[in-house]
């Protein structure tokens, strides 16, 4: 039963682990309030979450700025803390090593075809971790695991050897972040009737669901195989098989069913046990724990965050004294100050540790460009007697998503010289980037690197000089060779239609991999390579180098500015052409999850996407923005949530494609009391966009989607529509096709017909709302709520949320959540050979003839350009439901195959039965839609 205030604890992290403080929260005498995701039906973004609590401290210990506190020097800013419930079922909490638990051999364990499932939530689906085993000596069965690839690992022995084991990998990899719970399922056909087997592996959310989510693509072997009956125990998180790691997570649930979707052969819920039990009954069978690091456990982290102050509160007698502190998401400090992320190109080579950079990115009255590592500035070299002219600083553009850098203007000449640092890592392999736009054609300019020799006859100096030849749009590379009192020089190369004389970024890049008597050489063009050679001398480390602009003597000077900047110099451990080129290019075509996951580390942070990587959309140029700005364009792209990680001070991004189509997470029976006040659905305009116009960033034309036709459409009211709902986007796309897709998706939810239950609060202090606890602590943002048992004026069908934030309030007053909801119709996606989502809607039909109140005989005439199934060709297809008038029939049979059909129909599925009109409406009852 429950009580108030809850059973609560707290915890604050310093000197490198958690300390309690459970002792100190006044969970008697005032409230504890959490705030995560979205504040409202109309947010875009999830604001920080944020927690307010107060701490006792008569004793002055949570005073930073006290010496006499036992948390003097401590504690300050920012100090990590966390806070949760003790309450509900126990899970299996392991910390990897070799905890497990653990059941002996039984009969029904041996199967024919296998269906295997499990419900856990991994610290890191990426990390490899063993899942489930019965592949113990001597006869060994199966083995399910997570390899370092996150994909899932199932391994099996027809034979019950281990040198006839079968291994096979999901074809692709599991997306979840990190500690998100989920079941994972594998099903095993040995025989397909096709000689071969099947092998398939899903996700799901329990491991009761009947609709699974296929992961990857199915394996199928070239010949029937089979499972051993394995004579070893069943063990849960690990093996001492194989040797590698253990769980490290929650383990929830586990089934192993006798054939796909067969009879249970053994079973496990960790509901069963007690907190704190070291064996347990379930499924009919004992569990026992096994080796060290596993214990069962009920203690729920519902907030984890930082404490950015410190704000001591005192009554007026002076005998109380505490602190009320609002710990706050990872999402606030990401937030803080106004400063413009560095460009992607910046922050790449940052990242990489360069010997040396010159950005060119310096002000506009420098007289040299800084290093960006420390080093030697590089200088203009103007001699004003052959009419040199000087370049400018700041004033040159690689892009519009690039720093300003040097320029030089159109028809003049000049030079900048730089020293490069002398590291004996570039004495093998080295390499010099150079980033430029403009020129135009014709252009000319030569970049010369000289390598470390002393010009000498024992130690010749050579220098690469690739001179730009815009009047045949081409580079030519030649080779120079210094002594004591003689050169030489011989071409290297021609590299036709280099492609560079245009205002578009560029990129070239010299490599040079010396040997003992000879040196192989490379030039690149915007990441690709385009000339190798090999030189019959040794090259040294790069030493120094100068760029002209306007030198050539076969042409003469730019048509146009040029701009240059960026030149960097490398050991053999620097990035790839390609590589570095792609920063430059803005990470251009970089899937939203790995945009969202780059940017959190190169700020420090770590974040974690759920939703398969070829679900997820392609992200366009990343501009120089804000950081959370940056995270949450990705996160918009992809229709998705960014938010902070409930249990760990993380952010997590969950997208789109783990939206559509869910179990709910929580069936809500309205007529059970199981919903409080406030309870006030809106029918309201508020969502409504009926022409929606999408632009890419740095795109073309915008793409627009309008609804034409139907009750929501930019038709007037009189004509049966709304009247126009114009809305404007824009959004960081790879393609111009994408923003058709997306101006179709905002067009697909800003027409949402039904009504809109924004806010639902649940009084877990309520007996019969406590009972359903563990299935409400388990919800998060993005998962589905399904209302049922309305009340009449709210339509017959039960209705589906998915949340989108949540308020949750506990102490000794009350003990509350509050769901901040969006409608989930709208993320139905068709699924092909689904029995549920697997039906397309009709293209328009409507009813003959008048319908009485008993008839079960319902002519229809389609009016678009498919007619439905009929039971002669498509039998199997029977039944499926339709809805006509606000009721819910169930069709049974079809007879016709052109555009006038009779159904055969079961009444009132959804308890509405009445007369209906010859021409109304009649489609599917639950249409599905075709997912971004």
């Amino acid at each position: 039963m429950p009580t108030l205030p809850p059973p609560m604890w707290a915890e604050l992290s310093y000197s490198g682990a958690w300390h309690d403080i459970t002792e100190d929260l006044r969970a008697t005498t005032s409230q504890v309030n959490v705030t995560r995701g979205l504040s409202s039906e109309s947010a875009s973004e999830a604001e920080p979450t944020t927690c307010t609590c107060d701490l006792d401290s008569r004793d002055n210990r949570y005073a930073p700025r006290n010496p006499t506190s036992p948390l003097y020097g401590l504690i300050g800013r920012n100090t990590p803390f966390r806070w949760g419930y003790t309450v509900g079922s126990p899970w299996a909490q392991l910390t990897g090593g070799t905890a497990a638990l653990i059941t002996a051999d039984r009969a029904t364990l041996a199967v024919t075809d296998l269906d295997l499932r499990i419900d856990v939530a991994l610290e890191d689906w990426g990390a490899q971790v063993q899942l489930a085993s019965q592949f113990n000596s001597p006869t060994r069965a199966w083995s399910l695991l997570v390899a370092g690839t996150g994909q899932l690992n199932f391994i099996w022995s027809p034979d019950g050897t281990l040198a006839s084991r079968i291994d096979q990998f999901s074809t692709v990899p599991i997306a979840g972040y990190n500690g998100q719970r989920m079941a994972v399922r594998v099903t095993l056909d040995v025989n397909n009737g096709a000689g071969g087997y099947e092998l398939r592996f899903y996700t799901g959310r329990t491991v009761d669901d009947t609709e699974w989510q296929l992961l990857g693509d199915p394996i199928v072997g070239g010949a029937p195989t089979a499972i051993a009956n394995g004579t070893g125990s069943l063990t849960l998180g690990w093996s001492p098989v194989w040797g590698t790691p253990g769980m490290t997570g929650k383990l929830y649930a586990f089934k192993l069913l006798n054939g796909i979707s067969g009879p249970t052969a053994i079973s496990m819920k960790t509901s069963d046990a007690t907190p704190g039990a070291t064996s347990f009954s379930s499924g009919g069978a004992t569990w026992s724990r096994d080796g060290g690091g596993l214990v069962l456990t009920n203690r729920h982290v519902r907030m984890a965050g930082e404490v950015p102050a410190w704000p001591p509160t005192r009554d007026l007698s002076g005998n109380d004294n505490y602190v009320s502190i609002n710990p706050s998401g990872l999402l606030r400090r990401m937030d803080a100050g106004n400063r413009p992320q560095d460009s992607t190109l910046l922050r790449f080579i940052k990242a990489h540790q360069p010997i040396e950079c010159w950005p060119l990115t310096d002000g506009p009255q420098s007289t040299y460009g800084r290093s960006l590592v420390g080093g030697q500035p590089m200088l203009q070299r103007i001699n004003a007697g052959l009419g040199d002219t000087p370049g400018e600083w700041q004033q040159g553009r690689l892009a519009d998503w690039i720093e300003p850098v040097f320029s030089v203007k159109a028809n003049t000449t000049g030079e900048i010289i730089g020293t490069f640092p002398r590291r004996s890592s570039a004495d093998a392999e080295w390499s010099v980037d150079l980033f430029l736009s403009g020129g135009g054609t014709p252009s000319a300019g030569t970049w010369t690197i000289a390598d470390g020799g002393s010009g000498t006859d024992t130690n010749p100096q050579h220098r690469i000089n690739i001179i730009f030849v815009g009047v045949q749009n081409q580079l030519s590379v030649i080779r120079e060779t210094f002594t004591t009192d003689t050169s030489s020089s011989a071409l290297m190369t021609n590299i036709p239609t280099a492609g560079i004389f245009d205002e578009r970024p560029h990129h070239i890049r010299l490599t040079i991999d010396p040997g003992s008597t000879s040196t192989l050489w490379y030039v690149y063009i915007d990441g690709a390579l385009r000339a190798n050679g090999t030189l019959p001398l040794v090259l040294r480390h790069a030493r120094a180098m100068n760029l002209g602009w306007g030198y050539s003597t076969v042409q003469g000077t730019t048509m146009s500015d040029r701009s240059f900047g960026y030149i960097t110099y490398w050991d053999g451990t620097g990035p790839s052409a390609l590589d570095i080129y792609t920063a430059y290019m803005g990470w251009q075509g970089e899937r939203a999850g790995a945009r969202i996951e780059r940017l959190a580390a190169e700020g420090g942070y770590t974040a974690s996407v759920a939703g398969e990587a070829e679900h997820q959309q392609r992200m366009g140029i990343q501009g120089r923005k804000r950081l959370l700005e940056l995270l949450n364009e990705a996160s918009a792209t992809n229709f998705g949530y960014l938010l902070d990680a409930r249990d760990r001070a993380e952010v997590i991004h969950r997208g789109h494609s783990t939206l559509w189509n869910q179990t709910p997470g929580l069936v809500l029976d309205f007529s059970a009391g199981l919903v409080s006040a406030p309870f006030k659905p809106v029918d309201d305009d508020k969502l409504t966009e009926n022409d929606v116009s999408v632009s890419r960033e740095y795109g073309s034309y915008p793409a627009t989607a309008v609804l034409e036709d139907g009750p929501l459409s930019v038709q007037p009211p009189e004509a049966g529509g709304v009247g126009r709902y114009d809305t404007a986007y824009t959004y960081s796309l790879y393609t111009d096709d994408q923003a058709v897709h997306v101006a179709g998706m905002r067009l697909h939810l800003g027409t949402y017909a039904g009504v809109r239950y924004t806010r639902l609060t649940l009084n877990l202090a309520n007996a019969r709302v406590f009972a359903l606890i563990d299935d409400i602590l388990r919800l998060d943002v993005g998962d589905k709520i399904r209302l049922t048992n309305l009340p009449a004026d709210h339509g017959p069908d039960a209705v589906e949320v998915l949340i989108a934030g949540y308020t949750e309030d506990a102490g000794p007053n009350g003990w509350t959540i509050t769901f901040n909801c969006v409608p989930a119709e709208p993320w139905t996606a068709a699924v092909l050979d689904s029995p549920t989502y697997g039906r397309l809607d009709t293209g328009g039909s409507h009813l003959t003839s008048a319908v009485s109140a008993s008839a079960t005989s319902v002519p229809v005439t389609t009016t678009g350009e498919t007619p439905w199934v009929d039971s002669a060709n498509w039998a199997s297809e029977f039944p499926f439901d339709v809805r006509t008038g606000g009721e819910v029939m169930r069709v049974t049979a079809c007879t016709g195959t052109g555009l006038s059909q009779t159904f055969t129909v079961v009444r009132g599925i959804n308890g509405v039965t009445k007369a209906h009109a010859a021409g109304q409406d009649i489609r599917l009852a639950h249409p599905v839609y075709i997912p971004l």
